[in-house]
């Protein structure tokens, strides 16, 4: 039996689709978090363990100490991508809350396209230049044992923000098509012709994720 459409129990294929690659690309980048982790404690160990007494002094910290902020960065940066796509970002929910459903959709558009997507344009125009500036001049650490190539990390923000395009497209994609369709029972009435691409668009059912609850009232 079909269901009307609504964000709840229906998603956009195509939209899915580029979610799930933002959301793969953040979860491999996550696992800089433990390469992290084990910095801050060698560093520690090294500095209250051996440096407070005179030991493995060549060892410097500093170029440790900036790797941990650069390692901090990745995955915060690219983490705001991954907000876009689960919908976890923080926002005005008091006043959406109260919203009727196709109401919350037309926002949500005017929202991409009037704020967010106009800012992420800003910010990729502005670090492109920013991370061509560090890689033209060779900046490196104002330390003198600082790291070197700093165009590295700072490189982290164009990339993220082309992530974050990625993440807000799918989700313009997807408010657009619920919208669209919003409280309508679907029917497979597309020509053959074009079945194929109108099928990455269309509103599907949500996979029931526990599916032994079917059945039950």
């Amino acid at each position: 039996m079909s269901k009307a459409v609504s964000a709840e129990t229906h998603h956009v294929p195509i939209a899915t689709f580029l979610n799930r690659i933002v959301q793969r690309i953040v979860e491999a980048v996550a696992w800089l978090n433990v390469v992290l982790a084990f910095l801050i404690l060698t560093t520690v160990i090294l500095r209250y363990g051996f440096h407070r007494n005179g030991l493995l002094l060549e060892w410097p910290l500093v170029p440790m100490e900036e790797l941990m902020w650069h390692l901090y960065s990745v995955p915060v940066m690219f983490g705001l991508a991954y907000s876009i796509t689960n919908d976890s970002h923080i926002r005005i929910d008091i006043l959406r809350i109260h919203m009727p459903n196709r109401l919350k959709h037309i926002f949500e558009i005017l929202g991409i396209l009037l704020l967010l997507m106009p800012c992420l344009l800003i910010l990729l125009d502005f670090s492109l230049d920013y991370t061509v500036y560090a890689f033209t001049h060779n900046e490196s650490s104002q330390s003198t044992m600082g790291l070197p190539h700093r165009w590295i990390v700072k490189s982290v923000i164009p990339l993220s923000m082309l992530l974050m395009m990625i993440a807000a497209t799918a989700r313009l994609i997807g408010e657009v098509m619920l919208l669209l369709h919003h409280g309508k029972e679907l029917e497979d009435e597309t020509p053959p012709r074009i079945q194929m691409t109108a099928r990455l668009f269309r509103p599907l059912l949500k996979v029931d994720d526990n599916p032994h609850d079917e059945g039950t009232d």
